[in-house]
Parts: structure tokens; C-alpha cells; sequence
């Protein structure tokens, strides 16, 4: 089997979900004993970093293109048609409109479709139209929870049997950091407790507003909040911090490399993700990973993910996210335990096991 990836997300400097994705999925399908022939396709203008580098030099074949205008509408396909690979796999979702072989798309969430009033209507549009024919013209469609799974049966109609489900693992850097307190106030400026947030992208549907209304309430006066990733989409948890009472005790963090953040989630008194919706969670994983306590939204993906090693709140109910910070922060006994649990919870998953199923769906998709 010979399958064409477009790797393009290897060559984005600054990566979050689908990067981080695609740059742990291909190294774990590289070093598969069972793994097929791969042919690697990006296009950007940024050059790989070592991380990718080696990936990119490990495929049977890479095409890299300093020119990504047309890539996906016309370039790849075209590459693909010349190399005549019998598979391809698109890890950004969207398919290009030419498809020489069968193809494989990788389904996050559905999140435009849950929460539509947090998109602007040119995302909405781009959504409604891309989403479902991608859906509609991949051979096999890879879904990466049974949350997802779940959404592209309900709500864009698609056989279960269409629909492999692949979870996703954490990168062997994220395990507990030792002296974390110490290096993270070194590195970062940070003196616990703190509270940890975000870490990814920034969307509304991320419920920033919520951890900082929270915070703002925790009778803790040397409690510390920060947070991952830039903040500036959220206009709602923009004005929430630059009002705060606390405004001095809130850390604005910014992009921080995947190499930190082990030291981040390590040192964290406790880590906060109060997501609206999730396809997934990955923070909550690698939170886990580090063995930091962690409380967490009681909706889509995330009691998936998290499987009762961690403290589950309404994500819409600040209050309760404020009852279950002060509980914690006020028992060290209970967070010893969900950090022993998070940590016995985050070994059940690994890019490894992602990547022999992705393989499933390969071959599903040749076999129909």
C-alpha cells in the first residue's frame, strides 16, 4: 500500500491541535514494523523544524513546495496522480475538489455545527459547504473520539461503519517534571499555587470568561492564573482579565512551545479546562501525562477522555468551577489522588496505538 499524506501542517512554526496531530501521527505510523509506504506532501513557507525535519526524511518519498498557492486544490492531487499512490490521507479535513485515489479524512469536531453563534458566518459558510462533502466523498473517515464519532452520525448523517475511531495519544516529553515549582517560577515568573488554563488555541467555545470569573471568586489571595495561548479571539475573556480584581495575578503566557509545557502542567496547583464543546481535549491528556489534578468540562469528549480521573463540571455554571477550584486548592489529600489517577488514566493512550488504527482506515478505505 503507498499512501500520500499532506504533511503540510508540519511546516506551521506555532502548532496546536491539527498540527500537533499530524506531527505525532506520522511519526508513530513512520516506525509501525507494519506501516505501508509513505508519501509526505507539504507545501509553506516556513522551513520544518527538527521535529519534522526527521519525519520528512523518513518517508519512501517528500514532495516540498515553497509555493502553497493552489496546494490542495490542484498541486497535491496532481503529485499524487504522478506517484500514483493508492491512498490519501488529509489530515486538515477538507478534501481538494480532484481526487486521482480513494481518500481518508480526519474528522476533529463539530464544533461550527454545535455552537454556530461563536463562528463568524465566513466560517460558517466555509463549514456548512466543505465539511459535509468531505465527509460525504472520503472512503473511510477517521473521527478522533467516540464524541465525534457520534456528531458525524447525527448530525451530517454518516454510516457508522465509514467511521474509524482513532483517540489520541500524548508525546513521551509530557511526564512529571521534577522540581517543576521551582523551574517553572525560573522560567516563567510563576509562583504556585496557580492555576493552569487554555493551552491551545483561544476560541471562544474555550470558556476562558468562565476560569477567569472563577478565579476572580476563589477567597485565595496568593493564587496565581496562567494562561497558554494567545487570548486575543476571545473578546469576552479579554474584557473578563483586563477588569479583573486580580489583574495582577493573571499571566498572560502567550504561545508556549510543546517542549514547556510538561513544566507548565507539572508545576500547575491545578489545571482548568472548562470547554464548551471538544472533540477531544488533548490539554486534558497531557495535563494528565504531567500528573497535574485537573477539572474539566461534563460534556462531549471530555469525560471520554478524562475516564473519571478528573473533577467534571457545567461548563456553562462558573459557580461550579469556582466550588470545585476552592475545594481543591483546600484538599491537598484529594489532588494527590486525581493526580495519581490522571496519571494511571493517561498511560491507557498512546500515538502508537493512533497510528495502527489510522492503518485500520487505510485499509477500509481500499477494501470498499
Amino acid at each position: 500500500m503507498r499512501v500520500g499524506i499532506d504533511a503540510t501542517y508540519l511546516l506551521v512554526p506555532q502548532k496546536t491541535g491539527v498540527e500537533t496531530y499530524t506531527l505525532n501521527l506520522l511519526r508513530a505510523l513512520l516506525n509501525l514494523a507494519d506501516r505501508p509506504e509513505v508519501y509526505l506532501y507539504a507545501a509553506g513557507r516556513e522551513p520544518p523544524d527538527t521535529g519534522a525535519s526527521a519525519i520528512l526524511a523518513a518517508a519512501e518519498r517528500t514532495r516540498l513546495s515553497r509555493l502553497p498557492r493552489l496546494w490542495l486544490r490542484l498541486r497535491m492531487p496532481l503529485a499524487l496522480a504522478l506517484d500514483r499512490v493508492h491512498l490519501a490521507h488529509f489530515p486538515g479535513t477538507i478534501l481538494p475538489p480532484f481526487l486521482p485515489c480513494p481518500a481518508v479524512t480526519t474528522f476533529y469536531d463539530l464544533a461550527a455545527f454545535r455552537l454556530p453563534e461563536l463562528y463568524d458566518e465566513a466560517e460558517l459558510k466555509l463549514y456548512r459547504q466543505a465539511i459535509p462533502a468531505a465527509a460525504r466523498r472520503a472512503g473511510a473517515v477517521i473521527a478522533i473520539s467516540e464524541s465525534t464519532k457520534r456528531d458525524l452520525v447525527e448530525l451530517l448523517h454518516l454510516p457508522e461503519e465509514k467511521i474509524t475511531v482513532t483517540p489520541l495519544g500524548v508525546a513521551p516529553g509530557f511526564r512529571p517534571v521534577a522540581d517543576a515549582v521551582e523551574q517553572a517560577a525560573e522560567a516563567f515568573g510563576l509562583r504556585a499555587p496557580y492555576l493552569l488554563a487554555n493551552v491551545g488555541s483561544a476560541h471562544p467555545r474555550k470558556n476562558l470568561s468562565a476560569v477567569v470569573t472563577a478565579f476572580n471568586t476563589v477567597a485565595e489571595p496568593e493564587l496565581e492564573l496562567a494562561i497558554v495561548g494567545a487570548v486575543e479571539r476571545d473578546t469576552a475573556a479579554l474584557r473578563e482579565i483586563e477588569r479583573s480584581p486580580r489583574r495582577r495575578h493573571i499571566n498572560l503566557l502567550g504561545y508556549v512551545p510543546a517542549e514547556q509545557l510538561p513544566l507548565l502542567y507539572s508545576a500547575a496547583t491545578i489545571f482548568c479546562f472548562p470547554s464548551l464543546y471538544e472533540g477531544f481535549g488533548l490539554p486534558v491528556l497531557e495535563a494528565m501525562s504531567c500528573g497535574a489534578p485537573v477539572i474539566c468540562s461534563n460534556s462531549s469528549s471530555l469525560p471520554e477522555v478524562a475516564g473519571g480521573a478528573a473533577m467534571l463540571i457545567d461548563p456553562h455554571e462558573a459557580d461550579d468551577l469556582a466550588a470545585a477550584v476552592s475545594a481543591l486548592l483546600g484538599d491537598a489529600e484529594r489532588r494527590r489522588e486525581l493526580s495519581q489517577a490522571a496519571l494511571a488514566r493517561a498511560a491507557h493512550f498512546s500515538w502508537q496505538r493512533t497510528a495502527k488504527l489510522t492503518l485500520e482506515a487505510y485499509r477500509r478505505a481500499l477494501a470498499d
